[in-house]
């Protein structure tokens, strides 16, 4: 039996062989993933308050600014994916996963991005650039130069380099899953060095208000400086005064 051939048929037959038709879309879409909270439950730390935490500027190198996942085939030489691609722009990912991965390690939820508002002011500010981070197919590196500063003065506290790296799984998420595990261990080094930090901080409020006049209330904003810090601010006066 001849099945007869109608016009809307025809024009679907003719669409789907026309060089024109549009190609069907192989693309692969990859975000990096915070730490899991079960993977930290037992190491949480547990301080008297929660501590505001700023993050950024976060400065990335411009070869990784672009939607494709790229390999490094050489230490001068990358490859630029045809079919993975990043979800959203990838410095922007590392960004919201680093102050994912501090919030959890931290026990905060006091984590604001760069730039924040002035009138909701951080306790450390934790600024990092990034000088590498990409994957030659078998293993993923990071390598970051970070600070943190403090919330107030801008001064610098502690400044360091971390080099993470970590195998690079098969399958199409084993790229983005060693980047992950890679901002991980950025994190982790961060927050070992805020956690002391923040210890200080409530030593030192013990100390101020017991020397503070009963008249007299220690203004939020100096919370966690030292005491050689002391000055009109934490008196709640005007500087210009």
């Amino acid at each position: 039996m001849i099945q007869k051939i109608t016009l809307p048929m025809l024009a679907v037959l003719l669409a789907s062989c026309s060089p024109l038709a549009p190609l069907p879309n192989h693309n692969k879409y990859f975000m990096l993933s915070p730490i899991s909270q079960d993977s930290v439950s037992a190491q949480a730390v547990s301080l008297d308050k929660q501590l505001a935490i700023g993050i950024g500027p976060v400065e990335f190198p411009d070869y990784v600014r672009r939607p494709e996942v790229i390999t490094r085939t050489a230490p001068n030489r990358i490859e630029v994916s045809d079919d993975n691609r990043w979800a959203g722009p990838l410095d922007k990912n590392f960004t919201r996963v680093l102050s994912e991965n501090l919030s959890t390690l931290l026990n905060t939820q006091l984590v604001q991005s760069y730039p924040w508002n002035r009138l909701s002011p951080v306790d450390y500010q934790v600024a990092v650039d990034v000088q590498q981070f990409d994957s030659n197919g078998k293993q993923a590196t990071l390598i970051a130069r970070w600070s943190i500063r403090d919330g107030r003065s801008g001064k610098d506290i502690y400044a360091t380099e971390t080099t993470s790296t970590a195998p690079v799984a098969a399958g199409a998420e084993g790229t983005s899953a060693a980047l992950s595990a890679n901002v991980g261990t950025l994190s982790r080094e961060i927050a070992a060095q805020i956690v002391p930090l923040g210890h200080h901080a409530e030593s030192t409020i013990s100390v101020r208000s017991v020397s503070l006049s009963r008249n007299v209330r220690l203004s939020p904003r100096r919370v966690g400086s030292s005491i050689s810090d002391c000055g009109a601010n934490d008196f709640g006066q005007d500087p210009a005064a």
